[in-house]
């Protein structure tokens, strides 16, 4: 992986290498987290109810999706609990996302 580790890495190390972390309880949470995350052509996907797959983002495309959107680029300057549900619509995804916005 070209980029630097982030939240994305222990999943992609799994789903891509079978490399697991050494601390057994991690390993054992990320294989029982790992289900809900598909690797499709390099790229991470998460798992969602209501929504298609969720394109997982880096820290830096988060923030930089984050612009785009508030800054009306999708639609009129919301509130962030309506941002955050656009960009879920949209299909993006990082575990931050609630709070980031």
């Amino acid at each position: 992986m070209s980029q630097e580790p982030n939240w994305m890495t222990p999943f992609i190390n799994w789903l891509r290498n079978g490399i697991l972390p050494e601390d057994p309880a991690e390993a054992r949470k990320l294989v029982c987290r790992s289900n809900r995350f598909q690797l499709r052509d390099g790229i991470i996907y998460k798992r969602s109810f209501s929504f298609p797959w969720l394109r997982c983002l880096t820290p830096l495309e988060a923030d930089y999706a984050l612009r785009e959107v508030h800054e009306e680029v999708c639609g009129n300057n919301t509130g962030g609990r309506t941002l955050s549900h656009k960009l879920l619509r949209q299909g993006y995804f990082w575990p931050t996302l609630h709070q980031d916005v």
